[in-house]
């Protein structure tokens, strides 16, 4: 019987434990790989499906496939939001919450954040997120070549009436800086989708280089929009106009002139307290405008991000103009993620008629 000293006896147990532990490194490296091609291989899946439904609801809106994807992605949200706000939004039920500009969460707010963020998730394509419920980077998938920053539920003030309400959306792509320092033309895409007596969807088509209008047909257990309103470009003049936050006219003068002349002058007033639907009515009638100004008692509480850059995105491209006091909205630097501004947006004259007026006091320069 051979007796090995402690000396020889703690150098075995050494070596046994090198041995365990390099053995346990090999695996644990091989169960490292085969997860990371488990999650290769999902991710590939997740994009394959999404591709296909979005050949399954008869729209291409670019030739990226990347940016096809996420379009896809955007359409099926709206395609669950707009069962969800059918069949679950009751008269609209606020949760115990508020968003980080003070307004009160309903519940269909939050769920409609979600669907959009899931959908967007599965494709890979989106690097972050940001929301009016939640302004601020959400990481969604390492290395995606987009962010995406969206109101989920616009005009949810106005749920339990029944108004229409609407989802506004902005696609860019991914930067360092996470959108800090560009401006609203550096947008890729935009669209604005309504959830009214029908469920349409106002989207800028890269491929074609069109302002669109899809509808919703959904009919069939999955769902399909179809183009309805092909090559958007709103008329320069037209007598309509949706004037937001009329509470200040009483101390701002300017504002109460445009107000003035607009109501003296046989312009039909179409407003219902909704951004997205308030717009989106000039897309399909192709003439009017939308305005929302503020002082200092009475601020203006649109969001850049959110609200006020893509559908000003969305006007320029189908031959409108926007206007936020200086310049255009599209023209302005972006320095945060609850950023807020004025706006008026809509038929090319009309503007330009806006914009004379803040001359006259002083407010612009010639």
């Amino acid at each position: 019987m051979i007796i090995l000293s402690s000396k020889n006896s703690i150098e075995i147990m050494m070596i046994n434990q090198i041995k365990n532990a390099s053995l346990q490194y090999k695996f644990k490296r091989q169960y490292a790989c085969q997860q990371a091609l488990i999650k290769e291989i999902y991710q590939f899946m997740i994009q394959f499906i999404n591709i296909q439904q979005m050949h399954s609801l008869h729209v291409k809106l670019s030739d990226e496939p990347e940016l096809s994807a996420v379009c896809s992605a955007l359409l099926l949200a709206f395609i669950e939001n707009s069962r969800v706000l059918r069949y679950c939004s009751g008269g609209g039920d606020y949760t115990n919450t508020q968003n980080d500009f003070g307004d009160h969460q309903l519940e269909m707010d939050v769920q409609c954040e979600l669907n959009v963020n899931t959908e967007l998730k599965k494709t890979g394509f989106v690097s972050h997120t940001a929301s009016e419920e939640t302004p601020e980077m959400k990481l969604l998938s390492e290395g995606g070549k987009y962010i995406v920053t969206f109101d989920p539920l616009d005009g949810s003030s106005i749920i339990g009436t029944n108004f229409a309400v609407g989802t506004i959306v902005a696609i860019w792509k991914s930067d360092e800086k996470l959108l800090i320092g560009k401006k609203g033309r550096d947008m890729v895409s935009a669209c604005c989708c309504l959830y009214g007596s029908r469920t349409n969807v106002v989207f800028w088509n890269e491929k074609e280089q069109k302002v669109q209008e899809y509808t919703l047909f959904d009919g069939d257990k999955q769902g399909h929009w179809e183009l309805t309103k092909d090559n958007i470009k709103i008329k320069p003049k037209g007598k309509l106009f949706s004037p937001g936050n009329t509470r200040c006219i009483a101390d701002h003068i300017p504002y109460r002139e445009v107000v003035d002349y607009w109501i003296h002058n046989g312009y039909t007033l179409r407003y219902s307290g909704g951004m997205a639907p308030d717009i989106c009515q000039i897309f399909l009638k192709e003439v009017g405008v939308f305005s929302c100004f503020g002082d200092a008692k009475y601020p203006s509480k649109l969001r850049y991000l959110y609200e006020c850059a893509p559908l000003s995105f969305l006007t320029e491209k189908a031959d409108g103009k926007s206007f936020n006091g200086k310049h255009s909205v599209l023209d302005t630097e972006i320095t945060g993620y609850q950023q807020k501004s004025e706006i008026i947006v809509g038929s090319a004259d009309e503007i330009e008629f806006f914009k004379s007026i803040w001359i006259k006091h002083g407010l612009l320069k010639e």
